[in-house]
């Protein structure tokens, strides 16, 4: 087979005009897995009392059992979670917390999951240690952060509470892969409950969820595993299987085996999760594997460092193409005022709304395409997600498309509304 655009027309849905070259947040449904998707959707609409009764919990069990042998876990140690979100907020709405407990969480976390921390935290009484992440870091920087927070949490901890420390396999904005599993180690050394947001993980990067060791692990399959929206998965140790439970809580909530209780929360449909074992022929059968997938992947991202340069490139250790995942972040070069300005405004919730609203949508409308963008240590960055259903060229076409986005944003009246807003209040700090 041949990757590429060509690739992405045989064998994806995307229309003929669009440049999807940000897999990374939604990811892309193959021809093939979105058939098998319509099928369980008219089975189980056909007749749904005889579908719920012979097929939901029996097709749920054996794409669990599927799911476990890619991630190397007893399949019972699994649960299925409509996304990585929701898996973080089935772990920290049901662990145990009582009041003196600490959390501790990276700065870059996914704001959704850094919400549902706080929700808890605030909820249970329970302290919060931001450990301060800024790329480009180091390996050896992260960690040293990390078992900083670590020492200096246990140095005050009561007898008897607990501390739980949740990081990500790789961040979302900006995409860099952190070194989850030295992380994992340094938990297990402290003492300290661990809780891995791997969203992005399952399908880019190789997963092992025993060699990993942690006690909580979560993951979307719909991005880099080809599925249906509303399809994850989270891991429970099972020294924690008493504790957590599904949200909703529903009939199942008696039911002793931990992952019988997540098999049916509610009248919904669950056709993304029976696709499972067809979204793994999709790569075994179609892509060659995932070795192939990676490969393509990797050169792709060793193309947009040789276009960009390494001095353009945000992650966590130096780029290589053995470390290097699917999503690269580069820097936006920008005028110094303008680096000031977005210095300024970024700082404001609603610029950031309203400045993305004013560039993607434009993006989408005219070239049918989406880069994401965002502010991280004073510096403007994109976030390509490299796929096997795109050419390189294609990344710096978009690129170019957002640098005329944002030119169209500098001479707009938005543009004149936050640069006098953010401009006064620069003046007015400084009197």
């Amino acid at each position: 087979m041949t990757f590429g655009k060509k690739f992405r027309e045989d064998k994806f849905l995307f229309p003929k005009d669009a440049t999807p070259i940000n897999h990374g947040s939604y990811g892309a449904v193959p021809k093939r897995v979105y058939e098998t998707y319509k099928k369980w959707l008219h089975k189980d609409f056909q007749f749904p009392d005889e579908f719920m009764h012979f097929f939901q919990a029996q097709e749920m069990e054996k794409s669990l059992k599927v799911v476990s042998k890619l991630v190397n876990t007893d399949y019972k140690n699994l649960a299925f979670v409509p996304n990585a979100t929701s898996g973080v907020n089935v772990v920290f709405r049901s662990f145990p917390f009582h009041k003196g407990d600490t959390i501790v969480v990276s700065s870059v976390i996914y704001d959704a999951c850094g919400n549902t921390i706080d929700f808890a935290a605030r909820r249970n009484g329970v302290n919060l240690k931001i450990v301060d992440i800024t790329f480009p870091m180091s390996e050896k920087t992260v960690l040293s952060r990390f078992e900083a927070t670590f020492k200096q949490v246990l140095e005050t901890k009561k007898t008897g509470s607990q501390v739980v420390c949740i990081y990500d396999a790789i961040c979302s904005m900006p995409g860099c892969r952190m070194p989850f599993e030295r992380i994992t180690e340094l938990c297990r050394r402290y003492g300290i409950v661990s809780c891995i947001d791997g969203a992005h993980s399952i399908g880019m990067i190789p997963i092992d969820i025993q060699a990993i060791g942690c006690d909580f692990y979560t993951s979307n399959l719909h991005k880099w595993l080809y599925l249906p929206r509303g399809c994850a998965i989270l891991y429970v140790t099972p020294k924690f299987h008493d504790a957590i439970m599904p949200f909703p809580i529903s009939h199942s909530y008696k039911d002793q085996e931990f992952y019988k209780r997540f098999l049916f929360t509610a009248s919904n449909n669950y056709s993304s999760f029976y696709c499972i074992p067809e979204a793994l022929k999709f790569v075994n059968e179609d892509c060659g594997g995932f070795d192939k997938i990676r490969s393509y992947c990797r050169k792709q991202g060793n193309g947009i460092i040789a276009h960009f340069g390494t001095d353009h490139l945000v992650s966590v250790t130096e780029p290589s193409a053995d470390d290097l995942n699917f999503m690269v972040t580069v820097k936006v070069d920008l005028p110094k005022d303008k680096q000031e300005f977005f210095a300024r405004s970024f700082k404001n919730k609603q610029f950031e709304n309203e400045v993305r609203d004013f560039v993607l949508s434009d993006l989408l409308r005219k070239s049918r395409t989406f880069v994401q963008f965002g502010w991280h240590n004073n510096f403007l960055f994109v976030r390509f997600s490299c796929q096997i259903y795109t050419d390189l060229q294609e990344y710096f076409w978009g690129y170019d498309q957002f640098l005329k986005e944002l030119d169209r944003f500098y001479a707009s009246d938005l543009f004149q509304k936050w640069n006098n807003r953010s401009a006064c209040t620069s003046r007015c700090c400084k009197l």
